[in-house]
């Protein structure tokens, strides 16, 4: 019996020459649907809370390791004639997760959308002189973290037929943009775009996911080592700089959120919130060309596995 892994690669090979269809195809509602976002204490999640109440979520669940932070932004909704709820939850813990989604489903049903939106950002420091233990955390928190919300939240939805959309809050730097003095935070956001684009290949047909990519936003996360947790060093003070930057500069945490939805709605799977990372992705793009290009004056022989697979069932097959 050929292996299931096998005939997936050989999918995820027949759909390369547009990985985007099937997203395309669906429509995202959150009109009347529960939604929930982690990370919903501030910033960027608190917008994306607050749009998915606006846009007509029939209750939001607002999670975050800072409970207080999120029972005031379920207050702010309900203020405003929406429904929400708030909900302890540390991210880097599975259980915790899982008893967030066990929550929010006795609470308000399966959501629709799931917003895997918790991150941090250590103090800056150049990669050489940089704490393992803030690097550890990060990790933790943007990969882990989001691992466990698209697991938790992408299982419930999968028992269904209903239509079904995760979210996953990457950043610029997930396209091309280099944060200096930040490696492990631009490595982390790699790897939230990197785990999403493989699991659109593996998603069943009623589900779709997002990956939102900002850039400089008015937001705390700039001031996440307040939060840090004593194992990997404790509340510390982060720079006052990047939090000038980020509040005075930034674009809106909530034309961040508006932009991420409309991209939701539309079935897109990269949602870019700012243009300027455009030069960076290109240059990069443009780069690895070149790479390749030079490597073909040497050898052009195709090693894709997924080649490789899809030989192996059709000669299988035969």
């Amino acid at each position: 019996m050929v292996d299931t892994a096998a005939h997936e690669l050989a999918r995820s090979k027949r759909s390369h020459d547009d990985p985007n269809a099937k997203e395309s195809a669906m429509a995202m509602v959150v009109e009347g649907q529960p939604v929930v976002v982690t990370g919903g204490g501030s910033g960027i999640g608190a917008a994306l809370a607050a749009e998915a109440a606006a846009r007509g979520a029939s209750a939001v669940a607002v999670a975050d390791v800072d409970l207080e932070a999120a029972e005031a932004v379920a207050r702010a909704i309900a203020d405003s004639g929406g429904t929400a709820r708030a909900y302890d939850c540390d991210v880097t813990s599975p259980e915790s997760v899982g008893e967030l989604a066990d929550a929010v489903a006795r609470d308000h049903g399966t959501p629709a959308l799931a917003c895997a939106n918790a991150g941090v950002m250590a103090p800056l420091a150049p990669l050489l002189e940089a704490s393992g233990a803030d690097a550890e955390w990060t990790m933790r928190v943007n990969v882990l973290g989001t691992l466990h919300t698209l697991q938790s939240f992408g299982r419930l939805m999968a028992t269904g037929d209903e239509p079904g959309w995760l979210m996953a809050t990457g950043s610029e730097h997930s396209v091309g943009v280099p944060h200096l003095r930040a490696a492990a935070y631009t490595a982390s956001k790699h790897a939230v775009l990197a785990m999403c684009d493989v699991l659109r290949g593996e998603l069943p047909d009623h589900m779709g996911v997002s990956v939102v990519c900002p850039g400089i936003t008015t937001s705390r996360l700039w001031d996440s080592a307040r939060l840090r947790p004593e194992e990997y060093g404790g509340a510390a003070e982060s720079d006052p700089m990047s939090g000038m930057l980020m509040e005075q500069k930034g674009m809106s945490a909530a034309t961040v959120a508006r932009r991420a939805f409309d991209g939701i709605a539309e079935g897109h799977f990269l949602i870019p919130t700012h243009y300027h990372p455009r030069i960076y992705a290109q240059l990069r793009a443009d780069e690895m060309a070149e790479a390749y290009d030079r490597l073909a004056e040497i050898d052009t022989a195709d090693y894709d596995l997924n080649t490789i697979v899809a030989q192996y069932l059709s000669e299988a097959d035969e």
